[in-house]
């Protein structure tokens, strides 16, 4: 498995330190951290990394518009969607906005064996 280069967009500071500490104790390395959409993207376009973790709810651009913004300026980044919010209509939402997967965040070892399953499949478009 390869290690990634990790963006963590959440605007709840505790969640993306979780989330950072998870992804480091996997090996991978967090290159960046915004707490809206918009900081999110301009990580991403800094960074370049191999993978952007986005939750839905934050201040300003949201993250369906970010995965968009996200995959036209960087498409070869996998995002997952990571949010305590889970319906089938804004897992839709977020599947036509370009997702590779999305994780609820009751379900952290989703999110591991999301970020895993990319790691070992570069240019993986969809894990679940």
């Amino acid at each position: 498995m390869r290690a990634l280069r990790v963006v963590l967009v959440d605007d709840t500071a505790c969640v993306r330190d979780a989330v950072a500490a998870s992804m480091r104790n996997a090996g991978h390395e967090i290159v960046g951290q915004a707490g809206d959409g918009a900081g999110g993207l301009r990580e991403t376009v800094a960074h370049r990394p191999d993978l952007v973790i986005t939750d839905w709810r934050m201040p300003g651009m949201d993250g369906i518009e970010a995965t968009r913004q996200i995959r036209a300026a960087h498409p070869s980044a996998a995002i997952i969607a990571f949010t305590s919010t889970d319906t089938p209509e804004l897992r839709d939402a977020f599947r036509q906005a370009g997702v590779a997967a999305f994780v609820a965040k009751a379900d952290v070892r989703g999110l591991i064996a999301a970020v895993r399953a990319i790691a070992e499949r570069p240019g993986q478009t969809q894990v679940s």
